[in-house]
């Protein structure tokens, strides 16, 4: 245990927060280690951000603990803690230049002039923003000024950085270019980050590991695969990408979309057969909506540079997978 909590960077034990009769979080125990890049995932009104809030001293706990670094943090005012958060609308001072928006927290621990002014070059520079240091918030895109709130956050050299759903004003292309940089920046910088967001392929994309939040619980923890390909139940299953659910005996099984095949079944496969009720175009892969029965419908993705031709509504197709492409619901640990 001693080993562990050594290399943890924050620990929740039994974390509560009730607003009046309502219960944001509910006993959740969860660890992350020292230079991980953890996500909270789950949809609004699940705890996630309430969870990140609470380590980030915002709000204090109604019951349990919060450890940094091993030390119990719970009762500790914002100031005090060895964090930073960067919010989704980057809380930027717009009449201060980028230099100086970068610099405040340093003036107010009262960090001499001469270290300010080479910190915030340095932070500056980590973003990839030299030369940017006399511009107005106005003055940047976007993805500008996301990159002015990282600096910011990183100048103070916190061991764990917290970002509330960062990327979330951003167009599409920018977002994901933004994945990609911000992931190299926590690489770099070697700094523990938790990362709240409420979208799937973000937090697989981006996570070490990640932990799967609904009705103030955590559902499941582990890596991105763990989660995609061995869901802990069944909401976990349909949150996670597009899961189709089947009943095999008396378990509950998901066959993910990609999985399925435009074929009759053979060599002991599973299958079925439907008629398409639905097309979805998506560059890369066709999304088809197959109905197999009254009740039930299966999701298919074929790609479309394997030359299939397309199918339309009303077509009747035979579907295939194989007993490896079954993941049984709950397999996994929690």
């Amino acid at each position: 245990m001693a080993n562990a909590e050594q290399h943890s960077a924050v620990r929740l034990r039994g974390l509560s927060k009730h607003f009046g009769d309502v219960v944001a979080v509910d006993a959740i125990d969860l660890e992350v280690g020292a230079g991980e890049f953890f996500a909270l995932l789950g949809p609004s009104g699940s705890g996630k951000t309430t969870t990140l809030r609470l380590i980030a001293g915002f709000e204090l706990p109604t019951s349990g603990s919060i450890e940094l670094a091993g030390h119990d943090i719970s009762g500790q005012p914002p100031f005090e803690r060895d964090v930073n958060t960067v919010f989704q609308d980057y809380a930027l001072f717009p009449h201060m230049t980028v230099a100086a928006n970068v610099e405040y927290g340093l003036k107010v621990k009262r960090v001499p002039k001469r270290d300010r002014a080479r910190r915030v070059e340095e932070a500056l520079a980590s973003v990839r923003l030299e030369g940017y240091g006399g511009r107005k918030p106005s003055q940047l895109s976007g993805g500008q000024r996301q990159r002015v709130a990282l600096a910011r956050a990183l100048v103070n050299r916190p061991s764990v950085l917290l970002l509330d759903e960062p990327l979330g004003a951003l167009d599409r292309k920018l977002r994901e270019d933004m994945q990609v940089e911000l992931k190299h920046l926590q690489q770099r910088a070697g700094i523990t980050f938790i990362f709240v967001t409420h979208d799937q392929g973000e937090a697989l994309s981006m996570s070490d590991r990640l932990a799967v939040f609904h009705e103030g619980r955590v559902q499941q923890v582990g890596t991105p695969s763990e989660i995609y390909e061995q869901p802990a139940n069944e909401f976990v299953a349909g949150f996670v990408g597009t899961a189709n659910l089947l009943r095999d005996g008396t378990d509950l099984v998901t066959v993910r979309p990609e999985r399925i095949r435009l074929a009759a079944p053979s060599n002991g496969d599973d299958g079925a057969r439907g008629v398409v009720e639905y097309v979805q175009y998506l560059g890369a892969v066709t999304r088809y909506r197959v109905r197999t029965g009254e009740w039930s419908s299966l999701v298919v993705e074929v790609p479309n540079a394997d030359g299939s031709a397309a199918l339309q509504v009303g077509d009747t197709v035979d579907l295939a997978w194989s007993g490896t492409d079954r993941q049984r619901v709950g397999s996994a640990p929690a």
